[in-house]
């Protein structure tokens, strides 16, 4: 089995007995091929040059009933050229049905990827799990499906396909070395030992990422479109809210839409948690205060027959945290606690300095050597059964009744101590309890927090600037100009790039402010746009605005100062607030040229 540990399977089979859907999945995964071709051919015509060639590309196969997708596959397999996943219907008659397909296949095949494709809406995913056994290598695609879904299932499982064959070249490898070198040197058995310790963290770490995936790409796609929504909720009803009297009728259900989308907005955030970096507020913290600020917010999260015991140890070092998200920790295990408890019982929350040693971190692929604030919080509650507690952690797994939880709850936890570089560590016994213990690098030392002297800010200057406005979501590009409008702002409207440029191009006067969105469909973004702009006019100000955060736009947002970038949902408060010290950033910085030189 001496395989590329890096080797790209883009081998993939359809198994459909129409011919048009196996075309149609052909030229989804293939089509950029023409593309492409077209794309040489106008810029050798145009004298211009080529775009840079896909560095991917699928090769797609085509089976009419699943015993011939079965020989197919046998056939690649004893050419060592296998398929990495499969495409396969639901119905096929008259031979086998996905199902049957299936458990075919996996009997032989069990590292395929699969797809099962069906325009029928009565499938029961209890059923189909029973029928196969199994449900972690298979997706479900709803006919008539998306070509953006198919790209996205075929990317991600042929790159699942790859990971598992570079795991298993590497686990066939390390037997070898470990069989090898166990005859030859049993002095060598120590370093074995470190390397097989490394090769599990590794295959945890992958199997983490895989599972972290999907929900990842949902995060994105959500906060994005999501967010986008929001900020016209928000503004709106902070528009009109605005607008009346405290005694107002429609004060309180104003005051509840904004409520409502602020919620939204923060169940969004929280699962962008685990799968994307956020950005914190880090600060020195003393976790005793912590521990008893949210022992006396318990009751508010659990049932009057469940006691609440907490106890810090004296002279625990300090940790660098961000304190509204471990209290998130905190309520997100107390919340699972209560679920365990039912009938009542005991929660205690805990904090004690450790130390880990070499040794002790060698048995933990997560731990590291060092001093850490470890927070425990145990319950005395139903526990966990072995067979689930490996996937604890997992993005929507839950164990409760329909309706009961959305299995968001421990991810988030694990991903908050992820951001805070620490691990958490779980132990549980069926109706002894469980356990979980976080573990959180403490400071070597905290330095003097100086204080600075408190400037007056200078009376605001009435607005009489102009600001071009730019996002392709009507009901938000409106809100926005009312909002500046009413700000004393003069505003210009663009719904792309292209039209952005026009209304440049056709100004009367000076234009003192770009507000742009990052993501706009013309494929003109909102970086391009600020640097078109600015090279013609370098005193230009501009604000991003997204509903993506910074470090989930990727490239776009590289370099750029948070104070200009505006992140979807805002209150129009806000807006007016970033605008303002965008533009008066202009007129501050001579002075502050001045003062330095």
């Amino acid at each position: 089995m001496n395989a590329t540990p890096h080797f790209k399977n883009n081998r993939i089979l359809v198994i459909d007995d129409n011919r048009s859907i196996c075309e149609d999945i052909r030229k989804i995964l293939c089509g950029h091929k023409a593309d492409a071709a077209l794309q040489n051919a106008e810029a050798a015509i145009f004298d211009t040059q080529a775009p840079v060639a896909p560095p991917f590309s699928f090769h797609v196969e085509c089976a009419l009933q699943g015993e011939q997708g079965l020989r197919m596959v046998e056939a690649a397999e004893a050419a060592a050229q296998p398929y990495a996943m499969a495409f396969i219907d639901m119905h096929m008659p008259p031979g086998w049905d996905g199902v049957e397909t299936l458990n075919r296949l996996w009997q032989r095949f069990p590292a395929l990827q699969v797809v099962l494709c069906t325009a029928y809406s009565d499938f029961s995913w209890e059923k189909m799990i029973r029928a196969m056994g199994r449900s972690d290598s298979f997706l479900i695609l709803k006919k008539p499906f998306d070509s953006i879904e198919v790209l996205q299932m075929a990317n991600a499982l042929t790159q699942k396909w790859s990971l598992q064959h570079e795991v298993a070249c590497r686990l066939w490898d390390l037997d070898q070395l470990v069989a090898q070198r166990t005859l030859e040197l049993q002095s060598a058995n120590e370093r074995l030992k470190k390397e097989i310790a490394e090769q599990a963290r590794l295959e945890k770490q992958l199997r983490q990422a895989q599972k972290m995936e999907a929900v990842g790409q949902l995060a994105s796609g959500v906060a994005h479109d999501f967010n986008n929504i929001l900020t016209v909720v928000q503004g709106n009803a902070s528009l009109l809210l605005s607008g009346k009297s405290p005694e107002s009728p429609d004060c309180r259900a104003l005051n509840n839409i904004c409520s409502v989308a602020d919620r939204a907005s923060k169940l969004v955030g929280q699962l962008r948690t685990f799968c994307r970096k956020q950005a914190m507020d880090l600060r020195p913290t003393q976790m005793r205060d912590t521990l008893a600020r949210v022992a006396e917010t318990m009751p508010r999260v659990l049932n009057s027959s469940i006691k609440v015991d907490a106890h810090a140890s004296p002279n625990l070092p300090m940790v660098s945290v961000d304190g509204p998200m471990m209290e998130t920790l905190f309520n997100n295990l107390a919340s699972n606690a209560r679920d365990a408890m039912p009938e009542g019982g005991i929660l205690c929350l805990t904090a004690t300095s450790v130390t880990i040693g070499q040794e002790q971190a060698d048995a933990n692929p997560q731990s590291r050597p060092g001093t850490f604030v470890r927070l425990s919080v145990s319950d005395t509650g139903i526990g966990i059964p072995p067979e689930n507690l490996a996937r604890v952690f997992e993005p929507f797994f839950t164990t409760k009744p329909m309706g009961k939880g959305a299995g968001l709850g421990l991810a988030i936890v694990y991903g908050i101590v992820q951001q805070h570089q620490g691990w958490v560590e779980v132990n549980s016994q069926v109706n002894h309890g469980t356990a979980f213990h976080i573990y959180i690098p403490a400071m070597a030392a905290v330095a003097p927090r100086q204080t600075t002297p408190t400037v007056q800010p200078a009376k605001a200057a009435p607005a009489r600037e102009t600001v071009l406005v730019v996002d392709d979501e009507p009901d938000l590009r409106d809100l926005v100009s009312q909002v500046l409008e009413t700000g004393g702002y003069k505003v210009l409207c663009a719904s792309s790039g292209a039209e952005a440029l026009e209304k440049w191009a056709k100004r009367t006067g000076d234009v003192h402010l770009l507000l742009t969105d990052i993501v706009m469909p013309d494929g003109f973004t909102g970086r391009k746009l600020a640097e078109r702009l600015q090279s013609e006019d370098a005193k230009l100000k501009v604000i991003y605005t997204s509903g993506y955060t910074i470090g989930m736009a990727g490239t776009e947002l590289a370099n750029v100062d948070e104070r200009s970038f505006l992140a979807k949902p805002y209150r129009p408060s806000t807006l007016l607030k970033v605008v303002r010290e965008c533009l008066d950033q202009t007129r501050a910085a001579p002075n502050a040229a001045q003062k330095a030189a």
